[in-house]
């Protein structure tokens, strides 16, 4: 059992790691490696098909009883609506059209959130399929404590259970203990539906504690 336990564990690592890597804070990072994310090389209607795939081999037959996505809403928002919502908060954004379409919000002064004790978010990004229909959140925090990043963890995953209810599966541990214990040390929390994904990942890289928060639609065009 304690065997079974350890593959577990570096399974969820290793997932955590390579999901990381894709993401906007750790694309940069695969490229001071020496490797390349094939997604930068395909147009916006390959991008979503490679997306669609992925989600495919995620979701299950159990519908959501709600999308939560940092208040947006999945399928409906258009770009308009994220712009609109972006300057309202006072962020900094760019849209990019490869290699689909996403507003960036990078350098954040301030935080969506009303919690002025939070870090400052590095990045929230948002996806929008080839028709222009929202499909991905994501927000990244790259530089916390151990402390921080549980204290968010657990504000996070705590909103998720509220909302969703206790279905979701814990990888790791999210105590400060655990998190600083060493690198790729990882906390996941992860929901599983038709129609919705949510990921919630604090990772050790190096010492510092990086949270990356998922949120994405899981239905088709």
């Amino acid at each position: 059992m304690r065997a079974v336990a350890t593959l577990a564990g570096l399974a969820g690592a290793f997932v955590g790691v390579m999901g990381f890597l894709h993401t906007p804070y750790g694309r940069p990072l695969m490229r001071r490696l020496g490797m390349s994310c094939p997604a930068t090389k395909v147009s916006p209607a390959g991008a979503e098909g490679v997306r669609l795939r992925a989600v495919a081999s995620l979701r299950t037959a159990v519908p959501s009883p709600a999308r939560p996505a940092l208040g947006q809403a999945l399928d409906v928002s258009r770009p308009i609506d994220v712009n609109a919502w972006t300057r309202a908060q006072g962020l900094s954004c760019v849209e990019e059209a490869r290699p689909s379409h996403a507003i960036r919000c990078a350098g954040l002064a301030g935080h969506p959130a009303p919690d002025p004790k939070a870090p400052p978010a590095d990045q929230i990004v948002f996806s929008f399929a080839p028709d222009g229909r929202l499909v991905g959140v994501d927000r990244l925090r790259s530089t916390l404590t151990a402390a921080e990043a549980s204290r968010l963890f657990s504000r996070a995953a705590g909103e998720l259970t509220a909302t969703l209810g206790p279905g979701g599966q814990m990888i790791g541990d999210a105590t400060p203990a655990y998190l600083a214990g060493g690198s790729m040390h990882t906390a996941r929390l992860q929901y599983r539906y038709s129609d919705y994904l949510a990921t919630i990942t604090a990772m050790n890289i190096s010492g510092r504690v990086v949270m990356h928060e998922q949120y994405e639609s899981a239905r088709g065009s």
